[in-house]
């Protein structure tokens, strides 16, 4: 769909600081008692690996509320995205935050949520853990994030309990 030309961006240069600042900003604003935050944990911003698509550039951050990767494009007038509805526009003429699009880049397709701030302007964020409650640092949350990305999750499927064969007394056994 090419229907950018109604679409102001305010993309910027890549920023890891503004991205700290403005998530610092959003964890001051959030009550006190919200049971979505850790409080334990402190705000991180750490560099991403260049190889992870050539044509964005990113930062993994590390919030009271989850893990994120944060992407700018290289591309400052009109990102590359796919979207399925024509893109929002808030009341300022901007592509509004929080809609959900697919991110073309010469190696992938990332589903992501558009986002803007005043620190940094328009980013895109793909939320890689959504929750951190049980981590006291940013070190334990790379440490579970590294051990999740090596053993992919895989769930038995119910087309694959109904593809093996089972006895009467495996039965009771059947959604193990």
């Amino acid at each position: 769909m090419d229907d950018t030309t109604q679409q102001l961006w305010d993309c910027r240069w890549p920023d890891p600081v503004a991205i700290k600042v403005a998530a610092d900003r959003i964890l001051a604003s959030r009550d006190e008692d919200d049971p979505g935050i850790n409080r334990k944990l402190r705000v991180h911003v750490e560099a991403d690996s260049p190889s992870k698509a050539e044509d964005l550039t990113s930062v993994l951050l590390i919030t009271p509320w989850a893990v994120e990767r944060i992407y700018w494009t290289q591309q400052w007038q009109s990102p590359a995205v796919i979207h399925a509805a024509p893109l929002e526009i808030d009341e300022n003429g901007r592509v509004a935050s929080g809609q959900g699009v697919l991110l073309e880049t010469s190696q992938r397709t990332i589903p992501v949520l558009i986002a803007w701030e005043p620190e940094t302007g328009h980013h895109f964020i793909e939320t890689l853990l959504h929750s951190v409650r049980d981590y006291d640092s940013p070190e334990q949350v790379m440490a579970a994030l590294r051990d999740e990305q090596k053993v992919p999750i895989t769930k038995k499927s119910l087309t694959q309990h109904l593809e093996k064969k089972i006895s009467r007394r495996g039965l009771f056994g059947f959604l193990d």
